[in-house]
């Protein structure tokens, strides 16, 4: 299958050309221990232009480009711009400049529509294959790039859905499993889970038990059992698939092992990164933008009960979430947040950010030196990047959420 991704290297980590001298292992169950055997990072920086070459997304204007809850965009190789949104159960295409080209999908369990939780399968994207993984209808839709539903095929991990996804730019799907550790109490606990991949529904286990992410199980006031959430600052299993294998790591130190398809570890990159401890300033601000959210509404309970919950209980809603939060902050945050597959073929990692801080994400060579980073402001998620474009979703000023291409420019 031709595909826009390019699978040679073109500056940086090429992610299939990497010859790293260390072998050490990777992950642990122990936090981050401040590294005194590696070099000072440095590495050429740049930030997000000041203004967005194309901009998808109002409020009281053309229905398709009113964006609810964007699950993945990808910039497809003539500069078109593919968007899903879980919230809406739509995938739609945008023109290179931004005008809407067509719409695909509704809620249901048909051909061609949609569950809750969808996600566009970013790496693989291109005008021959457009992969929607549909979380509850526990299976993949396949698109083209006019529109057309080619095939939908199921897909189920351990008797459940994926619990985290991505592509190989061939189209191989890798992903986890949801954490084997049933908690017997409230608090925090470490889940271990299986990675495999699949072409189609045929499904082989990569590797089994690795360390995921940290969790907090939940009681009522009786001390039941109600459930269990991510943890706050958690440690998760994070991986990006290439066409020859898959990078990954459990964020417990700066490091990354590549597994080749049969689940051997074939290399290991280390750096140096940002000390991982949490000081009270980072506690503050973290309160602070909790508070926000819940002072704008913008609070789960609120979100999902518009007309039962009255503006004027917020802060005994938020202190009632602090009251749970500020018992379960870790002491140090994990070594990095998510990692990306570059539409140049380069994997981008992201420094773990810190509460109200721009987000950092970088580029290794092979000697685990930065070459190139990228600030990021707070409140814009990166969706696609490419050498010198990134695709991000924000909101803006009056809380609308938009999807913008944005070019590199050097700080």
């Amino acid at each position: 299958m031709k595909n826009r991704r390019v699978k040679t290297r073109v500056s940086g980590l090429a992610v299939h050309g990497l010859l790293v001298p260390t072998m050490a292992g990777c992950g642990s169950d122990e936090r981050i221990e401040p590294a005194d055997d590696v070099q000072p990072a440095s590495s050429a920086m740049f930030r997000l232009a000041d203004e967005p070459m194309v901009t998808i997304g109002v409020t009281g204007g053309q229905e398709e480009q009113e964006l609810f809850e964007v699950a993945g965009a990808a910039r497809l190789a003539d500069g078109s711009i593919v968007v899903y949104e879980s919230g809406a159960f739509r995938l739609q295409k945008f023109g290179p400049d931004g005008e809407h080209v067509w719409s695909r999908g509704q809620s249901g369990e048909g051909p061609g529509d949609f569950a809750d939780f969808g996600q566009l399968l970013v790496p693989c994207a291109s005008e021959q294959s457009i992969m929607i993984y549909d979380v509850y209808n526990l299976r993949t839709t396949v698109f083209d790039g006019d529109g057309t539903l080619l095939r939908t095929f199921p897909l189920e991990f351990q008797e459940s859905s994926a619990y985290d996804i991505t592509c190989a730019p061939g189209g191989r799907l890798v992903f986890s499993g949801w954490g084997h550790e049933r908690p017997s109490e409230p608090g925090p606990y470490r889940t271990t889970a299986d990675m495999a991949f699949a072409d189609g529904s045929e499904v082989t286990i990569l590797r089994e038990g690795i360390l995921a992410e940290d969790r907090l199980a939940t009681a009522n006031s009786a001390g039941m059992l109600t459930g269990s959430t991510p943890g706050i600052w958690s440690r998760r299993l994070r991986f990006v698939a290439t066409d020859e294998g898959v990078w990954l790591g459990t964020g417990d130190d700066y490091e990354m092992e590549f597994l080749d398809w049969t689940g051997t570890t074939t290399r290991t990159v280390r750096w140096e990164g940002p000390d991982p401890t949490v000081t009270q300033m980072h506690v503050d601000a973290y309160r602070e933008a909790v508070s926000d959210s819940f002072a704008r509404g913008l609070d789960f309970r609120a979100r999902t009960n518009p007309g039962q919950v009255g503006s004027s209980d917020w802060q005994q809603r938020f202190e009632r979430r602090w009251e749970r939060d500020q018992e379960a902050l870790p002491p140090a945050f994990p070594a990095y947040d998510r990692v990306m597959l570059g539409d140049d073929g380069v994997l981008w990692i992201e420094d773990f950010p810190r509460p109200g801080e721009p987000s950092a994400w970088f580029v290794l060579d092979e000697e685990g030196e930065r070459v190139r980073s990228l600030t990021v402001p707070p409140g814009i998620t990166l969706l696609d990047i490419g050498a010198d474009w990134v695709l991000v979703t924000l909101r803006d000023e009056m809380d609308v959420e938009r999807v913008a291409l944005y070019s590199f420019v050097e700080n």
